[in-house]
């Protein structure tokens, strides 16, 4: 009896799942018997495999060289250094938003001062507008329909 004959009254997935798992076993025992006779286990006919296997691992890795004092506070002075320009930078990041912010505010104020009909329509969110989707991918070349960010 075949499998197809054996297999005939099974669903379509079940047919599925059991090839996977007849197929994945089959793959398992040609691993075990070249595991066994010493071959590779990933059944590589490749001459190549093992001539990268011996140029990456034919070496120890180097041992890196042990640090004195001197030149863990140097390290440690450094990275210290390092965290310092880091934090420097966020602040003056945070400051340039605040900034931004604050000229954002201000402006909404002078709008609601002047016109509070605009100051409304500004302040109303559109639906379905999705920020990155919906602005134009840049390229070499101008597009055939000109692009129109209203729409």
């Amino acid at each position: 009896m075949t499998f197809a004959t054996k297999t005939s009254a099974l669903s379509t997935r079940t047919l599925a799942g059991l090839r996977r798992a007849t197929a994945t076993t089959r793959g398992a025992a040609k691993r075990e018997k070249a595991a066994a006779r010493g071959g590779p286990s990933h059944l590589s006919s490749d001459p190549r495999y093992e001539a990268m296997k011996q140029i990456m691992f034919q070496e120890e890795p180097r041992q890196l060289p042990k640090l004195t004092l001197e030149d863990v506070e140097r390290h440690q002075t450094i990275l210290r250094a390092v965290e310092v320009v880091r934090m420097e930078d966020r602040r003056e990041r945070r400051g340039e938003r605040q900034r931004k912010f604050d000229a954002m505010e201000s402006a909404y104020e002078a709008l609601e001062k002047v016109d509070p009909r605009l100051y409304k329509a500004a302040c109303v969110k559109e639906a379905n507008v999705v920020f990155p989707r919906q602005m134009r991918v840049p390229t070499e070349t101008p597009a055939k329909k000109i692009w129109d960010y209203l729409e």
